[in-house]
């Protein structure tokens, strides 16, 4: 039976669990088992795993093994054959795992005579004589990247506590100098002592500085959001980004849009939610029924979807706590019930639309007999057509959708934002973004009290190369609940 707390990447698959390894009194796995008895690395159980791991493998002469791909696979379980160039967890816990040996060689292990390293550029760890040990060399890490911490270890965040504990790691992991007992030049080594404590001094001051100036923008951008959230007092986005409830912006499976594009029907709510295409599947044409599989399983988004994610990201009322993002394919029913939802594309990108449309004037359909999208008009107006599709000749027209609609728990809002084609999607975005065009349409729909009615917009725009014009309003249905 294996032993409680065993390391799951501990090497020798018949070995007994109670049995030492050969190394076990070799000094430099003492030296490896004192370094990970400190707090620091207790505290750390990630980078523990990752010291304890490549000094195994180097001390049973294995170091061969040892490799970016290896420890992101083995240690942090990313699948096989894993974009390593992409993905940086092993980078970045090796950057900090570096610190860490740097801060415990400064503090608790500053008398040990014997240092380990881990050059820059390379995972294998190298044990030198502690009158040998320099500061590592080799190709600089690109850190742009860092994966947030395990639960265990502190994540990054962007707060006074946490930018002077970095401060302070910094700091702290300036590698001691290298022992002298002679100095050529005739320098005194009482100056040179000197100079390194007036430079450190200077690095203490410099860090001081940056920090009163991180903290002081900090708290002035978040003063600034605050009272821009305070003062503007939307009548749509305050509905839409509260202090009471949580924002999911949802954005639309372009993989699923590929797969429509072969079948010329959309998969229902409930196929979606059980990946269930074979009702469409006699449908395909010109593509191998494989293939349309394929198409449908790829985790696509559009970029007019995600430059609207950034785009609401930036709105005043957006909170970034209280704001998250969602993939369509990812959500729950649940998710639906509570809070208020931003969801961006038409049910041919988003099935979940389908959770609203028994409430809705205006619905997406594609069950046409020339296979052309379409908005239906449920109960048209006087002056309004029944459907609304582009037009086969001239000047093309885009169509959306903009519906502000309660959530399935009325207690909160949800904003669709759908178009017969991305640039269509676009044209609504544009609209609601822009106040100028889209208060004065709710001042005209607004309640006796001031409040805001739930609506649905039907919007045309011309379509410019692929790109819309300013859209017209050309149908408004107001919600009488």
């Amino acid at each position: 039976m294996e032993q409680a707390g065993r390391d799951p990447f501990r090497s020798g698959d018949n070995t007994e669990a109670d049995a030492e390894p050969a190394y076990a009194h070799d000094p430099r796995w003492l030296l490896v088992e004192r370094i990970l008895a400190t707090d620091d690395f207790k505290r750390s159980p990630r980078l523990s795993d990752f010291l304890r791991r490549i000094c195994e493998l180097t001390l049973e002469d294995r170091e061969g093994t040892i490799s970016e791909q290896y420890l992101g696979e083995e240690l942090f379980g990313r699948p096989q054959e894993y974009d390593s160039s992409a993905d940086t967890i092993v980078r970045s816990h090796a950057l900090r795992l570096r610190r860490r040996l740097d801060q415990y060689f400064l503090r608790a292990g500053k008398s040990e005579s014997l240092r380990l390293v881990i050059p820059r550029g390379a995972y294998v760890p190298v044990f030198v004589p502690a009158s040998a040990a320099s500061p590592t060399i080799g190709p600089k890490e690109p850190v742009s990247s860092l994966e947030p911490a395990t639960s265990a270890e502190s994540s990054l965040s962007v707060d006074p506590a946490g930018i002077q504990a970095q401060v302070a790691e910094a700091t702290a992991s300036i590698s001691a100098p290298t022992p002298f007992t002679a100095l050529s030049g005739g320098i005194n080594r009482g100056t040179v002592i000197g100079r390194y404590r007036v430079a450190l001094a200077v690095l203490l001051s410099l860090s001081l500085t940056l920090l009163v100036a991180v903290v002081v923008m900090w708290a002035s951008l978040r003063s600034v959001h605050t009272k821009a959230q305070t003062n503007r007092n939307h009548p749509l986005w305050g509905k839409l980004f509260t202090s009471e409830e949580p924002t999911r912006i949802v954005l639309g499976d372009s993989g699923l849009v590929l797969f429509h594009a072969t079948a010329h029907r959309y998969v229902s709510l409930q196929d979606y939610v059980n990946d269930d295409l074979s009702k469409q599947m006699s449908y395909v044409q010109h593509v191998d029924h494989d293939f349309a599989r394929f198409l449908s399983g790829r985790r696509y988004t559009s970029m007019v979807d995600a430059t609207t994610a950034v785009r609401l990201l930036h709105m005043p009322e957006a909170t970034p706590d209280r704001t998250l993002i969602g993939y369509s394919r990812d959500m729950r029913l649940d998710d639906f019930k509570d809070g208020n939802l931003i969801m961006i594309g038409a049910q041919e990108a988003d099935p979940w639309v389908e959770l609203f449309e028994h409430s809705m004037d205006f619905v997406f359909s594609i069950d046409t007999p020339d296979h052309h999208s379409q908005f239906l008009n449920r109960h048209p107006l006087s002056g309004e057509l029944a459907s609304y599709s582009p037009a086969p000749t001239g000047m093309p027209k885009l169509y959306a959708v903009i519906a502000f609609l309660p959530n399935l728990n009325a207690n909160g809002n949800v904003l669709l934002l759908e178009g017969i084609t991305m640039a269509g999607t676009e044209a609504a975005v544009d609209l609601v973004m822009d106040d100028q065009r889209l208060l004065p349409i709710l001042r005209k729909i607004r309640r006796p009290d001031g409040s805001l009615p739930h609506f649905e917009m039907l919007i045309a725009s011309d379509n410019v190369k692929d790109s819309p014009a300013p859209a017209q309003v050309i149908a408004l249905h107001i919600h009488s609940t």
